[in-house]
Parts: structure tokens; sequence; C-alpha cells
């Protein structure tokens, strides 16, 4: 008889079983989709119901006055789960918070967004209604008991038809791999697996596959077969050999009023400083050459570079490279810009037939190494027993995800900061593969050299920044050779080339390596891919392969004690870079504690220890390195039939002798050899617990130009922040573009009428005493008059807490809203919640300084705590500002511009948006260098006042738009912002 369950679901006063308390519970009883029995009820509560959770859950006090308190409803609770199996939604919370309240239910709980993650693996959010609509359920209300209860049991029976579509062989591995994870769920994967073996599903499945394994070498068990079977090649683009002169004055009539677009988009707005840069791109395609496009907030400038890119590619039958730093603008262009793109140009191809090949256009997005699966790690690493909870776990949603991707790229799964590291593991790495050694390449099956296949193929290859600079240095290239690039937030390029260009060491590199190459399980019995190689070896017939057998065993009995005392060094240095790091406190405004290794360190007591234990961590690792080089030799003996068996243990072989030489090599740089245009650094992060040592370049400008610039014909950099005061030297320095062309594109938004900038005069200064009082102080009675709608950005995590923690409850108390960057979720989610209730203020640091994207009412504050200044302490801006004669004129204040740029931009996103920028921090009126910030701003109506005229100018102002934005609405019969691009 199928299974009882018990859906169960609780709302709250907060998220904290200690203090906050329980408002409503509700359950429903059921067997397959029959219902079997309800229960429900409101709980008083003895504490005020919180704004944000009235705002969630729609209860009041009132609704809750008259309800029984939760000693009351306990009993009959407790009666009405008994021992069924507990099915919801992260129910870990709600048991906690009945554990709390004196009812502990030790219940079987199985989680229905845990098993969405295995089984969903695509999903951009896991909540609740995200699940449901994915599964096709209709969600009539959230966050009330009994709705999402209900939900909860129709996702949970949905999640359960998904899990009978796949073949028993996953199941059981489904169920294997969850259980050493420690999931409970793991008892519905065996559930359902018997379930389809009872009725004989699968068994005929089964039989065929045993066929096809023993006609495929290489393949260890049924999942491998699929991925071992040929696959086709993607064509590879064909240049025409022509080399088209587009005109310009064609090209803006493209975008113009009568243009394509015009006639495709509703309430196309025509842009003149779109089409300026439609036609520099298309110039500089045409004759060869760089350019340097800053295009203010509302140009559409991915369409301005994306059409002349596209008639080029096409023309010519070559690839152009766009290559973007973050993968939001990514997701932008490849599945808004391009397709917009394509429809716009097969309409306009009926008029001008010139358009009609462009239209055929073929793109595809390319991302690094590590974001796609490495099938030959992967089976390989499914061979060893895993040794965390998180790499059990990865592998569950590995195995349930390999039978849905068509990519094995890691962006298709759900994966905590835990699963992210073991990732690494079983990820494409750079050194971690010989393509021709590789049974999945050699057939066409590995998913990075199809989707680069795919990309030999594309007239536009999208890339991010961390790709395209990594490309140069790697010696088996991913992306397909180009002569035309163009890069978009071109301002994040140094940055990112500072970070490509460098090498980490980090702690679990050297733990990695150890556990690969050699170690011993619970029985004695050596493992790594030495213990793999001398058990294979030694049990095999043949007289030579024992032969090596025992030869290796020999040398293994020498090389574990060896092994065991790099394994035990390693942990001894980098506990002590631990100490060392601890040692040197520093204020960063962060998490991380990174200590410059300067010539002062190295002369340290301390140190003289580091590299005493270096000494011998370098040692031992030339022996290992010595051990696998002679082992790869010895293999070389052996038969060809024998050596194509042994294939993927070889190929890890040679994987580990390069990773232990490039290891080896860093190590000793860093300890022992370090250079001079070079600066090194350890980091030290408590949460979770990780040392690293770290190098980066000082200078990468000749990099670039060396690697990158001198090899492309075309180079167009764009971004909404390049220049300084309207100067593009300090981006020409940063990137060593001396003769690049250059073009600024002014934003079309009329900033004057829609945009004050308050400056606030008379605010302490960063670091004084009483600075962050009078920021909190400021906050209050801004916010308080313009009802929320806001956002701060702060420099710091510590700044942003303490401004929380003041601000948070006398604002709810009036009905405002107040969300902080990682105390109440992502910025993402901090976003989508002001835009849903625009009563609300988000607090964010580095990550909403740019990306973020409210258009409308819902944001119509931003504060600006403090100039965004690098903090003195980073050890490369450190370093660098060493280079400079006045390093905070010349370095300092430009990168700090840029930045500040950068959150100026969060306010105003289209023609009919209006608001307030606020600055705190004084130093942008009182010190000389103030004004570079405020004339690198578009032409605001600036204010500098004392901070307590602030509220009422800003009331003032937003009045006045907003009765300025009615006036225009019957006026303009309501158009929209019709723009074309970002």
């Amino acid at each position: 008889m199928p299974r009882i369950y018990v859906a169960l679901d609780i709302e709250a006063t907060g998220m904290d079983p200690e203090r906050d308390e329980i408002i409503e519970v509700a359950a429903i009883k059921f067997r397959e989709e029959e219902v079997l029995e309800r229960f429900e009820t409101l709980v008083q509560p003895r504490r005020p119901v919180p704004l944000a959770v009235a705002s969630l859950t729609g209860l009041t006090m009132r609704d809750l006055r008259r309800a029984p308190s939760f000693q009351q409803i306990a009993p009959r609770l407790r009666q009405f789960v008994r021992n069924y199996p507990i099915v919801g939604q992260s129910p870990d919370y709600d048991l906690q918070m009945l554990s709390a309240h004196g009812l502990e239910l030790r219940n079987p709980v199985y989680d229905t967004f845990r098993l969405a993650t295995i089984l969903l693996p695509d999903l951009p959010a896991y909540s609740l209604a995200g699940i449901a609509a994915r599964l096709g359920i209709s969600v009539a209300q959230q966050h009330r008991a009994m709705a999402d209860v209900e939900t909860t049991m129709a996702v949970f029976l949905g999640l359960c038809d998904l899990l009978r579509a796949y073949d028993p062989e996953t199941l059981r591995r489904l169920a294997d791999y969850s259980a050493q994870a420690g999931l409970p769920e793991a008892e519905v994967f065996e559930a359902i697996y018997h379930e389809l073996v009872t009725q004989g599903i699968g068994q005929l499945g089964d039989a065929l596959a045993e066929r096809v394994r023993s006609s495929v070498p290489g393949a260890n068990h049924a999942a491998e077969l699929v991925f071992l079977l040929p696959s086709d090649r993607p064509p590879r683009l064909e240049p025409t050999g022509e080399a088209p002169v587009f005109d310009l004055d064609w090209i803006g009539r493209l975008y113009g009023p009568e243009g394509p677009f015009a006639r495709s988009l509703p309430g196309y707005e025509f842009r003149a400083g779109q089409v300026r840069m439609a036609q520099a791109v298309t110039n500089v395609l045409n004759q060869g050459g760089q350019l340097l496009v800053e295009a203010g907030t509302g140009t559409g400038k991915s369409l301005a570079y994306l059409l002349p890119a596209v008639l080029h590619a096409v023309a010519r039958g070559e690839t152009v490279v766009v290559s973007t730093d973050t993968l939001a603008l990514q997701d932008q262009l490849f599945a808004k810009d391009l397709p917009l793109l394509r429809r716009t140009l097969e309409a306009a191809a009926e008029h001008d037939p010139r358009l009609a090949d462009a239209a055929r256009f073929r793109a595809t997005v390319l991302k690094g190494r590590s974001n796609y699966l490495c099938l030959r790690r992967w089976f390989l690493r499914q061979r060893e027993p895993f040794t965390s909870r998180a790499e059990a776990l990865l592998a569950a949603k590995i195995t349930a995800w390999l039978a849905q991707t068509e990519t094995g790229d890691r962006a298709e799964l759900h994966l905590s900061n835990e699963e992210q590291l073991a990732w690494a593991q079983v990820a494409e790495s750079e050194g971690a593969c010989l393509p021709s050694r590789c049974l999945f390449h050699r057939r066409n099956q590995c998913f990075l050299y199809r989707a680069r296949a795919t990309a030999e193929g594309a007239h536009i290859v999208i890339v991010n920044h961390a790709l395209l600079l990594s490309d140069l240095l790697a010696e088996s290239r991913v992306l397909p050779s180009y002569r035309h690039l163009i890069i978009d937030e071109a301002h994040h390029l140094v940055d990112e080339a500072t970070q490509q260009f460098g090498f980490q060491i980090a702690h679990e590199d050297m733990r990695e390596l150890v556990r690969r190459v050699l170690g011993l399980d619970h029985l004695g019995r050596y493992t790594g891919v030495l213990g793999e190689l001398w058990s294979v070896l030694a049990q095999r017939p043949d007289g030579s392969a024992r032969a090596v057998a025992r030869e290796l065993g020999q040398r293994l009995t020498d090389l574990w004690p060896r092994v065991e005392t790099l394994h035990q060094h390693t942990e001894m240095l980098f506990h002590l870079l631990a100490e060392v790091a601890q040692c040197h406190p520093v204020e960063n405004g962060g998490y991380d504690r990174q200590i410059r290794i300067t010539g002062a360190l190295r002369q340290e007591t301390i140190w003289g220890t580091v590299e005493e234990l270096g000494q011998t961590v370098t040692s031992h690792l030339r022996t290992v390195l010595s051990a696998l080089q002679w082992v790869s030799h010895r293999l070389e003996d052996l038969p060809a039939a024998i050596r194509d068996e042994l294939s993927e243990l070889v190929t890890e072989l040679d994987v580990l002798e390069r990773r232990a030489r490039e290891l080896h090599g860093r190590l000793q740089e860093i300890l022992f050899s370090p250079r001079v245009e070079r600066v090194y650094w350890l980091t030290w992060r408590a949460q979770p617990l990780s040392v690293s040592l770290n190098m980066a370049p000082l200078d990468v400008a000749p990099l670039l130009q060396e690697m990158l610039f001198s090899r492309v014909d075309t180079l167009v950099l764009t971004s909404a922040t390049l220049t300084v005061d309207r100067s593009f030297d300090y981006i020409r320095q940063q990137l060593g573009l001396a003769d690049a062309d250059e073009l600024v594109v002014e934003s079309p938004f009329d900033y004057a009428s829609s945009t004050l900038l308050c400056l606030a005069e008379d605010m302490a200064e960063p670091g004084e005493p009483g600075y962050q009082r009078q920021v909190n102080e400021a906050l209050l009675a801004l916010l308080r008059v313009t009802r929320g709608r806001a956002l701060v950005l702060f420099t710091s995590h510590s700044a942003l807490q303490a401004a929380y923690r003041a601000i948070k409850r006398p604002l709810e108390q009036e009905g405002i809203l107040v969300l902080g960057q990682r105390l109440d979720g992502s910025p993402r989610q901090l976003v989508e919640r002001l835009k849903a209730r625009p009563a609300t203020v988000v607090l964010g640091t580095n990550a909403v300084w740019e990306g973020v994207d409210v258009p409308g009412e819902a944001l119509c504050v931003l504060v600006i705590a403090k100039l965004p200044f690098a903090v003195p302490s980073d050890p490369v801006f450190a370093a660098r500002c060493e280079s400079y004669s006045d390093p905070f004129q010349e370095y300092a204040v430009p990168q700090a511009v840029l930045r500040f740029k950068q959150g100026f931009g969060r306010l105003i996103r289209s023609t009919r948006d209006y608001g307030v920028c606020v600055v705190l921090d004084r130093r942008v009126v009182t010190r000389r260098y103030g004004q570079l910030f405020v004339q690198s701003l578009p032409p605001c109506t600036v204010k500098r006042v004392p901070v307590a005229q602030i509220p009422r100018l800003a009331q003032d102002w937003l009045v006045r738009q907003q009765d300025r934005l009615a006036a225009r609405v019957p006026a303009e019969g309501g158009s929209g912002d019709g723009s074309a691009g970002s």
C-alpha cells in the first residue's frame, strides 16, 4: 500500500527559533494524491508581528489576538503528525521552531527544496512558488501556512513523478550518493527504485546496456555509455574572403526614425548617441584599429556594437568575440539583445536585401574551463570514496543532471559553497586534460570541446573577461581564432587581468594533489593514481605488467613515508601562514584578511620558520614529482594494448605530474625567489576557514598589449564609466592604449531636470569620531520623508551592519522595510523585494554598486555613504601606489571616481525615472579632488547644503517630479521607454 505522508508548514515572527514565535500552523495528511485529513490554526504570539512578516503573510495582531497559544494546540498537532514522514519546503526551520516551542518531532523528514535542487538543476530560484511553476502547479496564495502546505504536497508528488522517469541504475546511484551525504531523501529514491524494479521497468534496458558496454572499450558502467558513443562535430565557420566597407550613413539610417528598429520595436526612441557609437564601431571594423567608447546610461550601447559586429562577421565569415564582465550582461546579450536583433534583421530584409544574410548569423556563449564538467574526471572520481558530505551531495546532483544537460555547464546546477569547492575535483581545468588521450574528447563528447566546436561555427561568440584573459595563458586554447574583439564593461578589465595573470596556491590545492597521488584507505590499501595503477597492473596476467607492478610496489613502499611527510609539513606550513595573518591585523572592510609579503615581513622570525617548512615541502614535492615521472616513463615500456586500457589512469598521471611541477615552481617563487615586477600576499578567511598564497603582476598593461591587443585587427572597449572628468587618460594608462581613438556618448536622459545631487557639507569625515552616528541619523531623517524607495551604498560590511542596527527598528515601526545585504538575502533577492514593495530600503556593499537595475518609482533615492576609495592595506593597491610619484591623485582618486560613477548609475535607468542622490561624505565638498567626482557625473541639479536640510530638499524634489511626470503622461499618450539595447 502507498505510504502516508504529512506536509507541514508554519509561519512565525522571524527566523530565530530562540527569539521568534509561531503565528500559524498547517498540515495535510495524504496518500498519493488523496488528502486524508487537514490541520490548520492561527497561534497567538506574545510579541508584536514585525512589519516584514506582516507584509509577507498579511497577518497582524488584530488577526491573532483571539487565537490559541502554541501550548494549547501542540498536543493536537503531535497527534495529527504521529510517526508519518514529514514533507516540507526547507522543513529544518519549521522543526527547529516547533522544538523551541516544546514540540520535538523526530519523524523522517523529506525536503522539497533539496529534492528540487537535485531533480530540477537549472531553476533560477528554488522558492516553493518557483518549483511549483516549473512543475506546472498553480499557486493561488503564498506565505500562508495552509496554502503553502497544499503547494508543498503537490510539489512533492510532482518531484516523485520526475523520479519515475529515470532508469533504475540512476535511481540506485542517487539513493547511494544521497545516503552517503546523510540525506533522508535517499529513502525516497530507494522506494521509487524498488517500485520500478517491482514493475519490471528497466530490466530490458539493463540487458541491452550490458551488451553495448561490452563492445565499447573504456566504459566501466552504463552511465558512461552515452558519452562514449561518437557524436557529430558542428561545422566550422568558413571565411568568405571578402572585406566589405559598410557605409556609415546607411548604418545610421538603420537606427533612424524610419529604420528597422523603429519598425520592429513598439515605442522605439531614436537616440543620436547610439547612432554615433554604431558608426564609430562600424568605422573601426571597416578599417581596423582601436576605439575607446564611454556610453552613458540609456545609450543602447549593446545594439550599437552588436549590429556592426554581426554585419562584418557574416560578410567576412569570421568570428567577432564580445567579452563582458558580468553574467547579467552576458545573459542579456544572448537571451535578449541578439534575438531582438535577429527578429529586426529578418523583418528588415524584406525592405533591404543586404540584411538577409546577416539575419542568419550564429551566436553562442562560451565560458571558462572550470564551468564545464570533465567527464573523465567525473567517472574517475566515482571510483574513490567521498571524503565529505558536500562531495556526495554534488555526486547526487550531477548524476541526475547528466541525464538532462546538453552543455555540462555548472550554471545549470544549484550548488552550495561547499559543493562549489567539490566541483573543482570534477571540472575542466587547465593542465587537467590531455585531449589527445581522452576517450570522451576523441568521440566529440567532451562538454568543453563541444562548446568550443560550436564557437568555431559562430559569428558572435560571447565570453567573459576571465575566459578571454585566461585563454591567453592556456596551452590548449578554448576560444576559436579571432581578429575582432569588443570588450564591454571594460572598466573591469584591469582587475580581471590582475587576477588572471596572477596565481593562487590554496591549502586545499596541496591537499588535493597529495590525495590524488597516493594515499591509504582504512584497510591499509594504496589509493590515489599510483595506488590504483599498482593494483590494476598487479592483477593482470601479462608478465610485463606484473613486472612493472613489482617495481612500482617497491617504489610505493619507499615513497609513502615521503608523501606522509609532505602532507604533515603542508598542514604545518599553512597553519603557520594562518598565524602570520592573525599576527598582522588589517582593516579591509570585509571578511578576508590579506597580508602583503614584503621585505620587512620576510625579515621577521616567524617568516624564517615559514621558509624552513617551505624547504621541506618543496623538497618532498620534488620527490613526488620524480616518482610520477618515473612511473610515466616506465609505463611507456608496456605494450600499446595495455596502455590503451590504462588510458584514463595514464592521463591522470600526466595531469598530476604537470600540477606538481606547477605548484613546486609557484611555491619556490613566492617563498624563495620573488620577482620585483610582482606582488605577493597571503589571504586568511575565517568562514569557511582557508589560507592561500597569492601573486599578481604590478602592471598588466604590457601583458595585455603583448598577449591580446597586438594580436587583433579590431579592438573596441566600451563602458558607461571610462572617463574621469571627461578624460580617458587614466584608463589609457592602465590599459596601455595610448593611440586608441576615443568617443564619449552622453546619456540621453535629462539629468538636470530629473536628478537632484545633494552634497552634505557639515558631516564629520569618515574615520572621525561621530561619523557613523551622523550617517545613521541622516539616513533616518531622509528615509522617513521619502518612505524608503532607497538604495544605500557602503564601502564596508562593518559600516553597513552599524547602520542596519541603528535604522531597522525605527523605520520598520513606521512601515518602512529595511533589508541588508548578507543579512536578509543576496543582492538579487533584495532588489526583487524592493521592486515588489517600494516602501523599502536596501543597504548594500560592493556587489550592489553596479549591475542593479530598478527602473521606476521603487528606487527614487540613492545614498552614497562614503567615497569608494580602495582599502589602503589591499596588497595590490598598496604595491601599485609605490610606482606613482603622487599615488593618491594619479591612482587612488581616478579609481574611486570610476567606482563612484558606477554607484550613481543605479539611480536613473529610463527616461521616465527621477530621483535624489545624497552623498554623506563631506570630502566631496571640502577637498580639492572632490570636484572630480561631481564633474565626472552627468549634469545634475547640485545642492551643497547642511545635512539637516537634505530631507526637505529631497521631499520637495520628489513631489515636483511626480507632478511633472503626471503632467507628461496625458501629453505622451502613455508611451513607454522604447530603448534599443542596454
